[in-house]
């Protein structure tokens, strides 16, 4: 199973304040009624070569993980953005406890995130939108 379709699956299935295609999307931001989590794919790094094999030991995929508040309140331009900002906190737990462990059959030595959850904008409905990136090192194939 692709990176990102893996990540959408572990948040869906650790999470109970976001289901898979109602409020978690991946390579998508869409519009929703709520809060929302959007998991999109960035380019990765350089891979971990292993010695007389055609494929690396490891792959280090990237994906970077948005939370978008429901709606802007407190006037035009004071969006409530405490509770977005706690959801961000609360995927980036649950991917930072990704360690020594198989998913989808594939396993990930760690997902670690790049920086904390942080504030990249407020779009054009005036809702928070919080980022935060992820890398894994992960097997390039399903056997570990």
């Amino acid at each position: 199973m692709p990176f990102v379709d893996e990540i959408v699956s572990h948040l869906d299935s650790q999470s109970t304040k976001i289901a898979a295609g109602t409020s978690l999307f991946k390579n998508a931001v869409v519009e929703t009624t709520g809060r929302a989590v959007f998991v999109i794919e960035t380019p990765g790094s350089p891979a971990h070569d292993r010695f007389g094999s055609a494929l690396p030991a490891m792959v280090r995929p990237r994906a970077q993980i948005m939370t978008r508040s429901t709606k802007a309140i407190g006037g035009e331009g004071v969006p409530a953005s405490t509770g977005t900002r706690s959801l961000a906190q609360d995927m980036w737990e649950i991917v930072t406890a990704i360690k020594d462990q198989t998913l989808s059959s594939v396993y990930y030595q760690r997902v670690e995130p790049l920086q904390d959850p942080w504030l990249l904008h407020h779009d054009e409905a005036g809702r928070a939108v919080f980022v935060f990136n992820i890398e894994a090192l992960r097997s390039a194939t399903t056997n570990a």
